[in-house]
């Protein structure tokens, strides 16, 4: 379950997409995107107040879900995309891999986090099974799928004939037809609650929350290998 082969089309998308990330993301999102980035670390900082000492930002792209932590002393940047590694200028280290297979050991971080990412695994029960594994805690934003079908429907539409238009607001026409990958990316989702019975298998949910009628959820688990 997850995006399978689709998954070397969608790291394509990424990588041409690079220049315009974060500008786009803001304006598909309404201005949300920053904003539920940090609504997930203030969830994880209620449940847990210590500074961390070690974090693995998976997905971490140019660093943006970086930028809003606190007293972080060792930060990893983990992504399938070398050319969004080269803009991140927050991380201690930076790695390339997937998700499936991180070269990390077991428990080697405090906290995993992952903006906007995890729903573009190959495998998203491998992906689960990994977060849960190298980290004790982890909080995520990601791309959803709605559990209603109205506002799944509604959902799809957008990403599928809004999204790509309205991008191109910032960027080139051959770039907004990348964001249509967004569209892919929900097709192949299971719904949310189906999200949460995978990720239950390996962590146990502490806060969860959805956002945008369900196109986008946040949660903060804690892991049951470490527990």
């Amino acid at each position: 379950m997850g995006l399978g082969e689709k998954w070397y089309e969608i790291r394509e998308a990424y990588r041409k997409i690079v220049d315009v990330y974060e500008r786009a993301n803001k304006i598909v999102t309404l201005g949300n995107v920053d904003r539920w980035r940090r609504e997930a670390l203030s969830l994880y900082y209620s449940v847990n107040g210590r500074s961390v000492l070690k974090i693995l930002d998976a997905g971490a792209g140019p660093g943006n879900m970086a930028h809003h932590l606190r007293g972080t002393r060792y930060l990893v940047a983990f992504d399938a995309s070398i050319e969004m590694l080269r803009l991140n200028n927050v991380a201690d280290d930076r790695v390339v891999g997937m998700f499936e297979q991180m070269p990390f050991r077991d428990g080697s971080f405090d906290l995993l986090i992952s903006g906007y990412a995890f729903h573009a695994s190959v495998n998203l029960e491998k992906a689960a099974a990994e977060f849960s594994r190298v980290a004790n805690y982890q909080v995520v934003v990601a791309i959803g799928k709605p559990d209603r079908r109205v506002a799944r429907c509604l959902v799809l539409a957008y990403a599928k004939f809004v999204v790509p238009r309205v991008v191109c607001i910032v960027a080139p026409r051959q770039i907004c037809r990348e964001y249509g990958k967004i569209y892919e990316i929900m097709a192949s989702l299971p719904p949310n609650s189906r999200i949460r019975q995978i990720i239950s298998r390996y962590a146990h949910i502490v806060q969860y929350r959805e956002k945008g009628l369900g196109s986008v959820y946040i949660y903060v688990a804690k892991s049951r290998n470490h527990a």
